[in-house]
């Protein structure tokens, strides 16, 4: 489980931001100058009362001694505030303020940091108008992190999003922006704020991280939105296709995900393909598992062709007996099935496509793209019960054959669940650069 911006990183950033406040005092401070404008967004040391100038002065030089000294800066804090005319003064002490608490924390152990005293100052730096909109910015992020951290999540979020509007550039602010919707029970919305992060970066001409992809794709399963799920694990495996990523979509979509009970045999097999060419069959239990479904519905070939591989690649140990009797279970079938070419012949003279279709898979299992393709086509001029699935099984056979125009056509067609799912995958392999071994 993700957790909230560390205490070391808050009050780091604390730190970087409150360096270098000089006062400027007087030698003889008898009488309050007119006040100078101030800039735009900013603070103007020329405005600070006469009154809460000495107070200030000392705050100073007992933060910048070595050790700072913090026992006469907080008594002195409490000194100003009661001389404070202005709000460059309320500014300026509550810098110092800021300063104070953040070096007392980050002097203490970590276990015993408590980042809520830094909450006060923050708000009043927030709201005073003469805060430059820099600091403003980050100081609304650093709250609200702070709030994150105390689980109010809903001010988080809002906080989050005010200091993105104000500009705040932070690598990590659309993710965390995105855990404060989602920790507030708006899913969607954090979902969304991933969303435009990732658009604003491909706008810019950047990759955006792929923790965004992972954390949008395992909330989107969480929160059962299964049309989110689907966009962002073609969005993460598009952007970051790595084996080990193929190989957690395809199992979460199809064997462990909630939406895995709906899925036959038959379509498991299309995604022990996916696996296959994606270099992420990770042992020999899948190599097994995928032969096993294929000798089930009927494609020896391909349960024997798998097994093969398992051995041949060594990830099923030699003499293992399952994968053994498998292998025999799918010679005896091969041997006892009508050839092909008779299956092929009788598919031509029958009045429907089902027989073309059913040739055209055992063409797929022995992998005959081409003639895979030709029988599937054939289906189609004749007519099947299940278009769908003959459009996704046509597609694989023409972008595992090296037709990948005519399998982004093909796959396109694919509309109703759980084909439509696997189309989409099958679509994010075209168009993703080859999967190492």
């Amino acid at each position: 489980m993700m957790q909230g911006v560390s205490r070391i990183a808050i009050a780091g950033a604390l730190m970087l931001g409150l360096g270098g406040t000089v006062i400027a005092l007087p030698a003889n401070a008898k009488k309050e100058k007119p006040a100078e404008a101030a800039p735009a967004d900013g603070f103007n040391p020329k405005n600070l009362s006469n009154e809460a100038r000495p107070a200030l002065g000392a705050i100073q030089t007992a933060l910048a001694a070595t050790p700072p000294d913090y026992a006469t800066a907080k008594a002195k804090l409490t000194e100003a505030d009661g001389l404070a005319k202005n709000a460059s003064d309320s500014y300026i002490i509550a810098k110092f303020r800021l300063q104070v608490a953040s070096g007392e924390m980050n002097a203490l152990p970590e276990a015993q940091r408590n980042d809520v005293v830094l909450a006060q100052p923050l708000e009043t730096l927030i709201a005073n108008p003469i805060t430059p909109k820099a600091e403003k910015a980050q100081f609304t992020y650093i709250r609200g992190n702070l709030a994150y951290n105390q689980k109010d999540y809903a001010k988080a979020a809002q906080l989050m999003a005010s200091a993105r509007d104000l500009g705040y550039q932070n690598a990590d602010l659309p993710l965390n922006l995105a855990r404060a919707k989602v920790e507030a029970g708006d899913v969607a919305g954090g979902v969304a704020e991933l969303d435009t992060a990732v658009k604003a970066e491909q706008a810019a001409g950047r990759k955006a991280p792929e923790a965004w992809y992972k954390y949008a794709v395992s909330h989107a399963i969480k929160a059962n939105l299964p049309e989110q799920t689907n966009t962002w694990t073609q969005a993460w495996l598009a952007n970051y296709g790595t084996k080990e990523n193929w190989r957690t979509a395809i199992y979460t979509f199809g064997f462990s995900g909630p939406g895995a009970a709906k899925l036959t045999d038959r379509n498991r097999i299309d995604l022990y393909r996916l696996m296959r060419v994606t270099n992420s069959l990770a042992g020999a239990k899948e190599y097994i598992d995928y032969a096993d479904a294929a000798n089930k519905t009927g494609l020896p070939t391909e349960a024997k062709t798998v097994i093969k591989e398992g051995f041949d690649s060594k990830v099923i140990p030699a003499g293992n007996a399952t994968a053994t009797d498998m292998a025999k279970q799918a010679s005896e079938s091969i041997a006892s099935d009508k050839p092909l070419a008779a299956q092929e012949k009788a598919a031509a003279a029958a009045p429907k496509g089902d027989l073309a279709s059913q040739a055209g898979d055992a063409y797929l299992g022995e992998r005959n793209y081409a003639k895979a393709a030709e029988l599937y086509k054939l289906a189609a001029t004749k007519g099947v019960n299940d278009n769908d699935r003959l459009n996704l099984h046509l597609g694989i056979a023409q972008a595992l054959g090296g037709d990948k125009e005519g399998a982004r056509a093909t796959l396109t067609k694919v509309t109703t669940a759980p084909n439509a799912d696997i189309a989409k995958l099958w679509l994010t392999w075209l168009a993703s650069a080859p999967v190492a071994a």
